[in-house]
């Protein structure tokens, strides 16, 4: 039959694939589409399953039953081996590094991406405290679990459905996944939730599907217009310029690459393959493409949770490709290979036996390790800024009232997470000074009326919405505005700023004095991650970042354009002079926030400054 035998222009189809979801994944301005690699490997895959599922059922002595065994064994054996592998790598790798709260959160996306399910668990993954996603070792198996799924759905189709029957099932399908996709991105706004779907993605695997019965109901030697392989390459190339600005993926955008990888698949009809995807280095990379997928993105995730940074170094960038390459090498040759090999000898079975067991309590034992790798626990007010069950973020909770709750004198404290760790910080100064204050916050969202809640990642946005809309209905109650957040974030959105100045521009109406507290000092990276890397012997100092006094400026200069608005200036110099220390004691518990310990030491600093305001603001009443 035309189009099963060995095709060296797909592995290098599928090296061009992996390399462009690499670059990407390092930095994401260097190809803003390179994603779209991702999508290229389903439309293959849905190709080459469909090709050899029905080369099976042309054989004189094709059975269902056997012809499923063969499948459900043949693509277990090409996955799992170096997949399990991975995981049990990356485990450790998790277990040694990651603080405990991080690596909690890890071990609930392990146990996911050991099940295949990992999509699933992306697709509603949302917590502002977790390791960032560009943190998340196994986020990128949400891919491998969406090809499982489907490997559940394709036989059935393929070995039970007529050819005439299945290429209309197949169109229809295709049609009307990428509909589903399209309403559920442009008309709901699920971005997250489609993102890491199935059936967003069943239209890559049903193109290759319909690519494949192309090519095997074609005569041999039948001609192939000279322009598609080159066409196919374009558009495949084309995508991963330009696909971020084609709007929300997959939906309608997916369907650029999808064409470009069809019109490759096919071409090779004619023998117009190219030599650029033949050559040997490219063939060589597709046959390492699987090893190099699963490797690239836990390595580049460790050392971005290590350094503190995004984009990593020159250094470290040549430690991301040694680390990638070499591990990637190893999984190829000494697992990916010898575990899927047709015959079942005993050093595979062994291997296959090692394998399972130490899945079955990988989970369980690298909770151990990371028990025994972790430095003897700070108290709990150096590792949260307070009990997230009892204050009003994301969520009311009681009357969300610090300070002197008997006084009839009340602020009210707006802002993102940055003022919601200062619950502690308005409890002590509301205690000394005599008032209550009311604090309503929400994860990255500044509970003020306007604010632009769209950019926020689809598990924050209702939270944001549900707290503005509380807090808008105690502004009338208080004596005195404060405003609070993590500016160096938040200015960088331009509706933010209108947003602010407009809400600033009522208050100003009202005659209500509204102060803007600054963002505390920002630091390069975590001080908890620094005292564990040291206690496993790598040193991470922590340092100073610039970003949170340069975004002060901004906002000050806003509050100068309002008579009743102004910016504090707290004299809490003294307090952040030696960051994360204070006298030898830990005030951050994160890149950003002060822990409980700092928040009251905070208030205890900045007590003259709030006194002066408080006393001139109330005195107005």
């Amino acid at each position: 039959m035309s189009g099963t035998h060995y095709r060296p222009d797909i592995q290098g189809l599928r090296a061009i694939a992996v390399l462009a979801v690499m670059i990407f994944h390092y930095n994401p301005a260097w190809l803003p589409g390179g994603f779209i690699g991702v999508d290229v490997f389903l439309v293959i895959s849905g190709f080459l399953i469909t090709s050899i599922l029905l080369k099976k059922k042309s054989q004189p002595d094709y059975t269902l039953v056997d012809t499923f065994k063969y499948f459900y064994i043949s693509r277990f054996k090409r996955i799992a081996p170096a997949y399990f592998f991975m995981l049990l790598l990356v485990a450790f790798a998790g277990a040694v590094f990651f603080i405990p709260k991080d690596f909690d959160i890890f071990k609930d996306g392990l146990e996911k991406a050991a099940w295949f399910t990992s999509n699933y668990y992306f697709a509603g993954f949302g917590d502002y405290f977790a390791p960032a996603n560009h943190e998340q070792p196994l986020l990128h198996t949400w891919s491998l679990a969406v090809e499982i799924q489907f490997y559940l759905l394709a036989p059935l189709l393929i070995l039970l459905l007529p050819i005439k029957a299945l290429k209309y099932t197949l169109v229809v399908l295709l049609v009307g996944c990428t509909l589903l996709a399209e309403y559920r991105l442009r008309f709901l706004g699920l971005e997250q939730a489609t993102y890491y779907s199935l059936y967003a993605r069943l239209p890559e695997f049903f193109a290759g599907c319909l690519a494949a019965l192309f090519v095997t109901s074609a005569p041999r030697g039948g001609r192939i217009q000279p322009w598609l392989s080159s066409s196919g390459l374009l558009l495949i190339l084309l995508a991963a310029i330009v696909q971020p600005k084609l709007g929300h993926f997959p939906g309608f955008p997916a369907l650029l690459p999808i064409m470009g990888t069809v019109l490759l698949l096919i071409s090779a009809l004619n023998g117009l393959n190219t030599n650029l995807l033949s050559n040997r280095t490219l063939v060589w990379i597709g046959a390492l493409s699987y090893s190099l997928y699963l490797w690239h993105w836990p390595v580049l995730a460790c050392l971005r949770y290590y350094t503190g940074a995004e984009v990593l170094d020159f250094p470290f960038s040549l430690l991301f490709i040694a680390l990638t390459l070499l591990l990637s090498v190893a999984s190829y040759y000494w697992v990916e290979r010898p575990l899927r090999s047709k015959r079942t000898n005993k050093a595979q079975t062994l291997g296959w036996t090692l394998l399972v067991v130490s899945m079955l309590g990988t989970s369980q034992v690298m909770a151990k390790v990371n028990e025994a790798f972790t430095p003897k626990q700070l108290p709990i007010e150096y590792r949260r800024y307070a009990d997230p069950a009892t204050i009003c973020h994301g969520k009311i909770v009681g009357d969300c009232l610090q300070g002197d709750l008997s006084s009839d004198r009340e602020v009210l404290v707006l802002g993102d997470s940055h003022a919601a760790m200062l619950n502690h910080y308005f409890d002590y100064l509301g205690k000394r000074l005599g008032f209550r204050a009311r604090v309503i916050t929400a994860s990255s969202c500044v509970t003020i009326p306007g604010f632009d809640f769209l950019r926020l990642p689809a598990w924050a946005q209702q939270s944001c919405i549900d707290q503005v809309g509380e807090a808008h209905n105690h502004i009338d109650d208080a004596s005195i505005v404060f405003i609070a957040g993590m500016w160096s974030y938040q200015v960088q959105s331009e509706k933010f700023l209108s947003a602010l100045d407009a809400f600033l521009g009522k208050m100003e109406v009202k005659g209500m004095p509204t102060y803007l507290i600054p963002q505390v000092v920002l630091l390069d990276r975590s001080p908890l991650r620094a005292r564990r890397f040291k206690s496993i012997g790598l040193q991470r100092g922590v340092g100073a970042d610039n970003a949170s006094e340069l975004a002060n400026v901004v906002v000050s200069h806003l509050a100068e354009r309002h008579e009743h608005v102004k910016m504090l200036k707290l004299n809490t110099e003294n307090l952040f002079s030696h960051v994360p220390f204070f006298r030898q004691e830990l005030i951050y518990f994160d890149q950003g926030h002060l822990n409980k310990r700092g928040a009251a030491l905070y208030g205890e600093m900045s007590y003259s400054s709030i006194l002066e305001v408080v006393e001139m603001d109330f005195k107005k009443e």
